[in-house]
């Protein structure tokens, strides 16, 4: 089994670099005198952006506090996935997530309808999620793509570059950028997109620029979904407007976003825990096959409903030719104001399982202010390009004030009201027959008090000849947590830490073709929140370090981008322990992800574009228990690769295909394999006109195959997305 993942990522990687060279070639026929020390990748400037040749990625990344970076030229690991790759890979089924996934430390994690993910094996549930820069903006839920305009994937913990937040990024931080109003042309555009099984979405995209020199933008994003998805019994009504408002001149430039989405999932899937205890432990001697991705294990009745509010706001000022001061700050709320949930639990080979209800209503807020200065001077030959920085953020969290479920009270305990169990299997769930619970919806309130407080202090050196770039940094953090009851008054003081966490990094440019790149990060979080499933749960983890160490090569071939890495992370570990009868999350020893990764990125010859690269991950647990001790972390994968093609047969007429691999993995603590799986997407889109209305037609179906598959995450698994059709129209208006 091992031989064949090794040959199928070697045959990616072999793929992928040969189109390289000899994409390479052929230029080399055409400009045989030309200098090659001299040689430039391809670049193509879209809308005064950069982008690498194929338009999949920006040949430019913003670093979190560094601002903006050359891909050639940073220290720091970043890939930005461009407007044009989110539109093209995003999966109707599994959202944004999917297209995160062409970047190959970045792997789909959870159930369809949120965009949960892992970095370098390390599980991101969205919370982390940054929006322009802000830390904190995103929930654990399916994500708005309609306004966003590319999305940074830096890669490995940086707390003094990214920002002072209470969610794990140990494995890197997913920084999405807004759509902001083109300076060279309006946006009016207007689509309707169908989805298999009747789900449909309607949305605008609207922007221009006014005033003196075009200063002022509004980029205005809204849609509208509603139906059944490809996954049975599972209907998503979900409206959003996004409003983006930016103006800039010669000393000062700001932009302000304001988001606003309201969701209501019925029937929202969700996986089945494995467990290793108790009376409805695992019994068996080998999970069984997933099921066909359309069957839906959770009744109708299985509901939440809730907002999300964001705003965000970025500013900088011009002192004078060297040094600017600059503003950022952030407020996030959601609010699931109903919630009745379906936690299932897996019992055989059969696919039986068990399922309890709760009503686990959530209520989050963050605020966020960072102020500070940056500015540039010189030391003899060399330019320093500097930022200091402070920061805040404040986070409120909270579960119900009368959290109810229907799970059977331990012995002793007083009787429970609402007991009740509904039973299926995974292959004919009959969920039509379940009665729902009959427990109250309750409010939720803030039981936790956070405060995390941050300094930065950057430096970036480059040399003379712009050949060698040094970076240098500190930060310093602070996290103080506070208890509430459900009354408002104060219980007691939970945490009160500090850490410092240097960041350094070199990147060195032979020439404009090859450069290697070093760099060492740290992480200081507050500890993550325990979800449901749990006794536990609701309660926060302490806060822990998470530090890296990086090497890797960026070279280009033709017209092609590639990058090499080598990393290997330490975090603190989090474990599964059962106490009479119970589990509970708690920290235990540490993780340690080993991991090469390769990427590639460009065009070969006229009409094709690549994307894609693959991931070997080595992750061991180092605890106390000889149950968990030098074992793989649970449903983590070894491998993982992808490969997305763009076939352009003219201007008006291209075919889309997209193949993603997911190694396999386990579950309690490698006493089940999880399988591995290989889903293929594929599509075109065709530029026409309708009584002179420019429009644009896109056909696609994902996971074409219908490839049964188990998505882990932990030791819960995730019944991958069936085969979906979709089918879209855009007129440029």
């Amino acid at each position: 089994m091992k031989k064949r993942h090794v040959a199928l990522a070697a045959a990616i990687c072999m793929a992928l670099a040969n189109v390289g060279f000899v994409s390479s070639a052929f230029a080399a026929e055409k400009n045989d005198d030309a200098d090659l020390q001299t040689f430039n990748l391809a670049e193509i400037v879209v809308h005064g952006q950069r982008y690498i040749a194929g338009e999949f990625v920006r040949a430019t990344s913003n670093v979190g506090i560094l601002g903006e970076q050359d891909a050639m030229k940073s220290p720091i690991s970043v890939t930005t996935i461009s407007e044009k790759a989110v539109g093209t890979f995003l999966s109707s089924t599994e959202g944004l997530s999917k297209t995160l996934s062409l970047v190959p430390s970045v792997v789909k994690t959870y159930d369809a309808a949120v965009d949960c993910v892992s970095i370098r094996g390390f599980e991101d549930t969205g919370r982390g999620f940054v929006i322009n820069g802000i830390p904190g903006m995103q929930a654990m839920t399916r994500q708005s793509s309609n306004y966003i305009e590319s999305v940074d994937v830096i890669e490995g913990p940086a707390t003094g570059i990214n920002g002072s937040a209470m969610y794990t990024r140990s494995g890197g931080t997913i920084n999405i950028n807004s759509k902001k109003a083109l300076m060279d042309e309006d946006t009016r555009k207007v689509g309707i997109k169908y989805h298999s099984k009747g789900a449909h979405e309607e949305y605008v995209d609207f922007g221009t620029r006014l005033g003196e020199d075009k200063r002022y933008g509004v980029r205005i994003n809204a849609s509208n979904t509603n139906g059944e998805r490809s996954i049975e019994n599972w209907n998503l009504k979900q409206k959003n407007i996004y409003i983006n408002l930016d103006q800039e001149t010669e000393n000062s430039k700001t932009n302000f976003m304001f988001g606003y989405t309201d969701t209501d999932s019925q029937g929202r899937p969700y996986g089945l825990s494995v467990k290793s205890s108790g009376s409805d432990k695992f019994v068996g001697n080998a999970l069984p096959s997933a099921p066909d991705g359309k069957i839906n294990t959770n009744p109708t009745w299985r509901r939440d409903k809730n907002t999300n509010l964001v705003m965000t706001l970025n500013h900088e000022q011009k002192i004078n030719d060297h040094l600017k001061a600059f503003l950022n700050a952030g407020h996030f709320k959601q609010d699931w104001y109903y919630y009745v949930g379906f936690s299932k639990t897996l019992l055989n080979e059969a696919g039986d399982f068990s399922a309890t209800s709760d009503n686990y209503s959530l209520l989050e807020k963050r605020d966020y202010a960072q102020i500070g200065l940056k500015g540039d001077f010189k030391t003899g030959d060399l330019k320093h390009e500097w930022v200091a920085g402070v920061d805040r953020m404040w986070h409120y969290y909270g579960g119900a004030k009368d959290y109810k479920d229907t799970s059977t009270p331990r012995p002793g305990k007083p009787a429970n009201p609402y007991e009740q169990k509904w039973g299926g299997n995974i292959y004919h769930p009959n969920t039509g027959s379940f009665t729902p619970p009959t427990f109250p919806q309750s409010d939720a309130y803030y039981g936790t008090h956070a405060r995390i407080s941050g300094w930065s202090v950057m430096d970036s050196i480059t040399t003379g000849n712009e050949k060698l770039n040094i970076l240098v940094g500190l930060n310093g953090k602070s996290i103080a947590k506070d208890a509430y009851n459900t009354d408002g008054s104060h219980n007691a003081k939970t945490g009160d830490y500090y850490a410092v966490s240097p960041s350094y990094g070199i990147n060195y440019t032979f020439d404009p073709r090859v450069a290697v790149y070093a760099n060492h990060t740290e992480e200081f979080v507050e500890g993550g929140i325990v979800g449901n499933g749990y006794a536990n749960q609701g309660t926060t983890l302490d806060p822990y370090k998470t530090k890296q160490n990086e090497i890797g090569v960026k070279f280009k071939t033709g017209d092609f981008f590639h990058k090499i890495s080598y990393f290997d992370i330490k975090q603190a570990n989090a474990v599964d322990v059962y106490k009479g009868g119970l589990k509970y999350k708690l920290a235990d020893g540490e993780r340690r992800h080993k991991g090469f990764e390769y990427t590639a990125t460009g065009t070969l010859a006229e009409k094709w574009n690549l994307i894609g690269g693959f991931m070997h991950l080595n992750a061991k647990q180092k605890t106390t228990s000889a149950a968990t001790n030098g074992k793989r972390p649970n449903g983590v994968p070894e491998w993982s690769a992808n490969l997305g093609v763009e076939y352009k047969a003219s201007d008006d007429f291209s075919v889309l295909m997209r193949g993603n691999y997911v190694g396999s993995s386990y579950v309690l603590d490698e006493k089940y394999g999880v399988p591995s799986y290989f889903t293929m997407d594929a599509g075109v889109n065709y530029k026409t006109s309708l009584n002179s209305t420019p429009v644009t037609l896109r056909a696609m179906c994902y996971n074409v195959t219908n490839k049964k598959y188990w998505a882990p995450s932990g030791n819960v698994l995730h019944s991958g997305g069936p085969r979906t059709f979709m089918l879209s129209a855009e007129f440029d208006i």
